[in-house]
């Protein structure tokens, strides 16, 4: 266990005024928060938003659940920041997305909608839940790598797969184990966006 997460169990005993979590997430030190985490998710559902903004059939994006889900070791693994903006400045910055690889393109689509995501232009009407970030990153993960014409290597999934994991890592890692990135007290937000706010 590594001590960030020590030390959030630390403050999450100690504490009961707004918890970035519900109960799921404050899970013994033997199931880490990324389990609970994909737990709370509607595969279905998540594959089907992602559909229905992408580019490409919800088995697509079925699949790439189904990596998340098979690599939840990964999950709390640290996100590589410096790789994650240049990725992110090449192809949104300097319109040269199919200079990347599939997997650095989708940890670009994942900072763009993190970005509009906690700027309030997402185009959401509702609430920013986990599921509607993960679906969009996944939708624009499909589109970027279709308008760039392909990636230096790897396939449309291996981008979707990206975008995928570099949301998780940042949702278990920014400490948002909340159902919603805003409202009340959960405090998902403020996390997100002060993690965004080191991608700026």
């Amino acid at each position: 266990m590594n001590l960030a997460q020590q030390g959030l169990d630390a403050y999450q005993s100690h504490s009961n005024v707004q918890k970035t979590g519900g109960e799921e997430f404050n899970s013994p030190d033997n199931r880490p928060p990324s389990s609970s985490l994909m737990n709370t998710l509607n595969h279905d559902e998540v594959a089907e938003k992602a559909s229905q903004h992408g580019s490409g059939s919800s088995d697509l994006f079925k699949s790439a659940m189904g990596f998340l889900n098979n690599n939840k070791s990964e999950h709390s693994e640290p996100l590589d920041e410096e790789h994650v903006t240049n990725s992110h400045r090449a192809a949104y910055g300097e319109g040269n997305a199919g200079s990347l690889s599939a997997g650095s393109m989708g940890s670009a689509a994942a900072l763009e909608t993190l970005k509009k995501f906690t700027s309030g232009s997402s185009g959401s009407s509702g609430g920013g839940s986990q599921t509607e970030l993960i679906s969009m990153a996944m939708a624009e993960a499909s589109k970027l790598f279709d308008k760039s014409g392909g990636a230096s290597s790897g396939n449309k999934q291996d981008a979707v797969n990206g975008a995928a994991m570099t949301v998780m890592k940042l949702l278990v890692q920014s400490k948002f184990g909340g159902g919603q990135t805003g409202g009340g007290n959960s405090g998902g937000l403020s996390g997100l966006m002060s993690l965004a706010a080191k991608f700026a």
